[in-house]
């Protein structure tokens, strides 16, 4: 038996990862990883702390830097999440005070994964809240509209969030007009092996270990948005048990079919969110995934929105021109509503 100790810092702020592999010619190798901060490690989270001024926005958020990656994609895209974010805030019976931190951790192949850190202030570095993973869009892990929905779980749960990266993105290249990149390292990520995708397994695997780390770790959910969907449906396949709930909002399932026999398995509930004028999602491969996740032991809800498309939970896509996007108020309120609820239930301690 080999160990191996790999050590790294985290961007700018201090952060270090270690990661300890055991290692044998016939295993599979499989990250331990501790994460350890300082409270100066984050910085306050909320629309004035991104963007002071709307006269910033493109220069602050819509182009990468030494200082933070890019995440949004242009100038009405951050717009649009800045002002749903403010509205939320200010109709809050709370006042939000939430705090980032950037983090770099790596996959059993030893590839490094740029996600964000999310907490109320002043939490402790390891505490007893529960978990949240969220799973990106084809916008990749550094998006605006992830800071915000992890912001709002956190104050509304009492949660700490790791949104993930599966691209190994490290400064936004997934906004890149030029989707060729992208379409590349996506391809490679979703790549199957009979019922299941090892590359994307091992960096699913390696968020959930950091995000052990600093939770309850029997207490962990997670949430995913379009290309996320094939992440929470990955995860499915994986049956974590310390996984005890996952929503997808207009995820994309399309590639691998369900296994012909069904696993035994105690299972998460899960919730799919669904747009009835998705164009992405046929009816064909939403049936897939729901046998999927049905196989492999899981409780399952359908939440079939009518009148919404691709896109429905943002409301930067009222800006989208492609006539598959589109923001949908009432479909976003609705599947957020029973996606924190079904959170609240399975996973957190608050009356």
């Amino acid at each position: 038996m080999h160990w191996l100790l790999i050590c790294c810092c985290l961007g700018s702020i201090g952060t270090t990862v270690s990661f300890v592999f055991s290692a044998s010619p016939t295993t599979i190798l499989q990250p331990r990883i501790s994460m350890t901060t300082t409270e100066d490690d984050f910085v306050p989270l909320n629309p004035e702390s991104l963007s002071a001024t709307s006269c910033l926005i493109e220069q602050t958020l819509c182009q990468p830097s030494s200082e933070r990656p890019q995440l949004a994609k242009d100038f009405h895209y951050a717009s649009a999440v800045l002002d749903a974010w403010r509205e939320e805030e200010l109709n809050s019976e709370i006042a939000w005070c939430t705090e980032y931190n950037s983090v770099t951790y790596h996959d059993s192949d030893g590839t490094p994964l740029y996600g964000h850190w999310v907490r109320k202030q002043g939490s402790h570095e390891k505490d007893d809240t529960f978990g949240i993973l969220l799973f990106h869009t084809g916008a990749g892990p550094h998006d605006i509209f992830l800071l915000w929905k992890a912001a709002s779980l956190v104050m509304a749960l009492d949660c700490q969030v790791l949104i993930a990266d599966i691209l190994s993105d490290e400064s936004g290249w997934a906004w890149d007009l030029d989707r060729s990149r992208y379409e590349t390292v996506r391809q490679q990520v979703l790549e199957g092996e009979g019922t299941v995708r090892p590359l994307l397994q091992k960096r699913i695997r390696a968020a959930v270990s950091v995000l052990k780390s600093q939770v309850d770790e029997n207490r962990l959910s997670a949430l995913g948005w379009c290309l996320g969907g094939h992440s929470i449906l990955e995860l499915a396949r994986m049956n974590l048990p310390e996984i005890r709930a996952m929503v997808t909002f207009h995820g994309v399932f399309d590639g691998i079919e369900a296994p012909t026999v069904a696993v035994s398995s105690v299972g998460a509930e899960i919730l799919i969110c669904n747009g009835v004028e998705d164009p992405f999602v046929s009816s064909q491969t939403l049936e897939n995934a729901l046998a999927t996740f049905q196989q492999y032991g899981h409780r399952l809800s359908l939440l079939q929105l009518k009148g919404a498309k691709h896109g429905f939970t943002n409301p930067a896509q009222d800006s989208n021109e492609n006539p598959a996007f589109a923001f949908h108020a009432e479909s976003a309120h609705k599947s957020w509503h029973q996606a924190t609820a079904l959170l609240k239930r399975r996973c957190s301690t608050l009356p």
